[in-house]
């Protein structure tokens, strides 16, 4: 492997390593606009010169390769000048409206300026050369002053969907990018432009004119949206949150995120969340505690043994469904889940970008834990049959069956975990309020078996808990042991009972997570629950 010395630092690097990832492995930043790890190189913004020992002129760092025993100079004198003169350039027909822009706070251009412009312009047009603004293309806006041609929107659309929808159009310092006809984008990963976009060119419609992006606080997460499990950054203020981001990973959905994922932010905030428990009297609703709930519940579970059910949900985190299923072995019921509920979720039709039929984040966790163990047909039958006395649901996923309604009308009890009101609790006799992936520590098990970290981002709302610290209090009534305060905790009394999670702890999840190995038969086992439920 070549060696190089960069800033008077050395580094080992696999051959093919350009200058901008050696020297992002030593934590020195090349300015750069059109350059984007996950991005063929397209070289054309030239913001990226820097200094090469023995070379004739100064070099573009994105496309250099490391040579054994090259030296770069990223400040020197010639790649500084290099730098202030390209932003220079840059800012010669740029409109200076970064008071009204959205991209202010996480603009490049903004921020190369303030740490390598700060320069006196030599060059003093008469009048900036205008160009289209506020051009709706449906989920993003355009403004084509903004814009620094850097391609990255074209390469995005040409590399990762495929849908080629971007131009650039006319020729000099009148050259702008455009679709046919200023048509809309009508892909799912819209999104994404205004993410590649290093400056206020293309902005998030949803997102426009919503928050200063210096307002806002920053939690890792995980998409909850399908089964592919998309690393996430949750931007939220005050208990809100107001978007939803892609966070890198190589390994799963690298710098992308699909335009039904953002939306999952909205769910979180909604009126209709559940935020306290209540129960079923006399044919009428009661508003009561959390812990008179659980007492209730206890007492419903105590001693009954087969009469009892529990449906898990592949909406809920490995510590949830652990938790659920140390409840359901204690109890002697019978243990469920279901996969995919097609009216659990906007229907979206599975692509080769990122978007998967299975709409839950969780489903390989369930697989992994065992938990389906006859079919909820079986359940439903036996609950038609009156078999069924007690029947505990983690999430309200079987209530909205149809198929379901009469099966569970001759159920004397069922308590429900839900985290937002809908019609098909009044089939429940008593509710649980549950939090949301947003407001819970925890992890997820995508479908290639990584299991990855969620954080908590902020409080949950009302009364609301993780489902498995209510599954937990329920094995303390009935005279279990759950010894976990933390999800961290439920997550090492899991890795010491599960096969294939034997030695995982958060501290070994990282910020990108641990795969536990090929699926090998899982994803036909996730086809044939699907079918069987």
């Amino acid at each position: 492997m070549p060696k190089c010395t960069i800033n008077g630092r050395e580094i080992e690097v696999p051959a093919g390593t350009t200058v901008i990832q050696a020297a992002l492995e030593l934590g020195i930043h090349i300015p750069h606009f059109c350059w984007h790890p996950d991005l063929a190189v397209d070289g054309n913004c030239r913001m990226c010169l820097v200094e090469v020992e023995k070379a004739p002129k100064l070099q573009i760092a994105c496309n250099t390769a490391v040579t054994d025993g090259m030296v770069v100079h990223t400040e020197s004198e010639k790649a500084a000048q290099a730098h202030r003169t390209t932003l220079e350039f840059l800012l010669v027909n740029h409109p200076i409206d970064c008071p009204v822009c959205d991209q202010a706070g996480e603009c490049y251009l903004q921020d190369q300026y303030m740490d390598h412009g700060l320069h006196e312009s030599k060059v003093e047009p008469e009048e900036k050369v205008r160009k289209r603004k506020v051009v709706d293309l449906g989920p993003i806006m355009l403004d084509a002053e903004r814009c620094v041609l850097c391609s990255r929107c074209i390469r995005f659309e040409r590399e990762v969907t495929g849908t080629n929808s971007f131009e650039f159009v006319n020729r000099g310092d009148h050259t702008q990018i455009a679709t046919f006809q200023d048509r809309p984008i009508e892909h799912n990963y819209a999104g994404n432009l205004a993410d590649v976009c290093p400056v206020g060119a293309l902005l998030s419609h949803d997102f426009r004119f919503k928050m200063r992006v210096w307002f806002l606080e920053e939690t890792a997460s995980v998409c909850p949206g399908c089964s592919t499990g998309c690393n996430v950054t949750i931007d939220h203020r005050d208990g809100e949150a107001h978007r939803l981001r892609p966070r890198r990973n190589v390994e799963v959905n690298k710098s992308w995120m699909c335009d039904v994922g953002r939306q999952e932010y909205r769910e979180i905030g909604l009126d209709t969340r559940v935020t306290g428990a209540r129960v079923r009297r006399g044919g009428h609703w009661e508003g009561t505690s959390l812990d008179d709930a659980l007492d209730v519940v206890a007492s419903w579970l105590r001693g009954q043994g087969a009469a009892t059910a529990f449906v898990a949900t592949p909406q809920g985190t490995n510590e949830d469904l652990f938790a659920f299923r140390t409840l359901a072995d204690l109890v002697g019921g019978r243990l469920e889940f279901r996969v995919g509920d097609p009216q659990d979720k906007v229907r979206v039709r599975e692509d080769n970008v990122l978007l998967r039929a299975d709409r839950n984040p969780n489903t390989q966790g369930c697989l992994d834990q065992e938990l389906g163990r006859t079919g909820v047909a079986a359940l439903l039958a036996d609950c038609a049959a009156g078999r069924v006395e007690t029947l505990v649901l983690q999430g309200p996923e079987l209530l909205r069956l149809p198929d379901a309604v009469e099966p569970l009308s001759r159920v004397a009890h069922i308590a429900v975990m839900a985290t937002h009101e809908g019609p098909e609790l009044d089939r429940a006799h008593l509710v649980l309020p549950a939090a949301v992936w947003a407001e819970v520590d925890g992890s997820f098990t995508n479908f290639q078996r990584r299991v990855q970290r969620i954080r908590r981002a902020f409080a949950a709302a009302g009364d609301a808990q993780p489902r498995w610290q209510m599954a937990a209090r329920l094995v303390q009534r009935l005279g279990g042991s759950f010894p976990a305060v933390s999800a961290r905790e439920a997550f090492a009394l899991l890795a010491a009972a599960v096969p294939g999670y034997a030695g995982l702890s958060y501290g070994a999840l990282g910020a990108t997570g641990r795969a536990l190995g090929a699926p090998g038969a899982t994803e036909a086992a996730s086809g044939a629950s699907a079918g069987a439920r």
